[in-house]
């Protein structure tokens, strides 16, 4: 009778794969803003025009070290964990780029940002790609929906940078992130729920 409890009241196998996808979104939206606000932050602390690019430069260092250091395919085996902390990070990388109060501790935010984004969409992908929504393009395609929605996150902040101005924009990246790593936490099955 538990088992069947359980069961029923077990979330749907979409729900995992709806937040996974959500925190790679997260993740693929920090690394736009990044990209796009990368001068806005330089200029805010009257950084030296030669070096306007360096908090996209450490983000894609951490990115990609991050992302590589990861396994791309394989089980589900803390995922829930690991995912959840690298989503943690996220948000606290983030506050510490809005908050920054010089040009090299934004730089070290930005790597750890970097870093955590990496982890996020390679975490979150495995957990993604394992729901097996249908044949399996599904997950594909709530992948590339992510990217998509990350990208367009990004061209959103070109236009909430007079509103609120870059550090701001960093801040509605740690609400977005926020949100990612409680929901992540609660839908991601653990190893004890497999």
């Amino acid at each position: 009778m538990d088992r069947r409890r359980a069961r029923d009241t077990a979330p749907p196998r979409w729900a995992p794969a709806l937040w996974g996808a959500y925190a790679q979104a997260v993740a693929f939206a920090a690394a736009a803003v990044t990209a796009f606000l990368s001068s806005d932050v330089a200029a805010g602390f009257d950084a030296e025009a030669a070096t306007r690019w360096w908090p996209l430069a450490a983000f894609a260092v951490g990115f990609v070290a991050a992302s590589n250091a990861v396994r791309h395919t394989g089980g589900l085996a803390g995922a829930r964990r690991n995912g959840s902390i690298a989503l943690a990070v996220m948000v606290f990388a983030a506050l510490a780029l809005a908050l920054a109060p010089f040009f090299a501790f934004a730089v070290g935010a930005a790597g750890v940002l970097g870093a955590a984004a990496g982890l996020t969409v390679m975490i979150a992908g495995r957990v993604v790609a394992a729901a097996e929504i249908g044949d399996g393009s599904a997950s594909v395609t709530l992948s590339a929906a992510a990217l998509l929605g990350g990208i367009a996150a990004g061209v959103g902040a070109l236009f909430a940078l007079p509103l609120y101005g870059w550090r701001g924009v960093f801040g509605l990246v740690v609400v977005l992130a926020a949100l990612a790593a409680w929901q992540f936490a609660a839908y991601v099955p653990s190893e004890r729920e497999r």
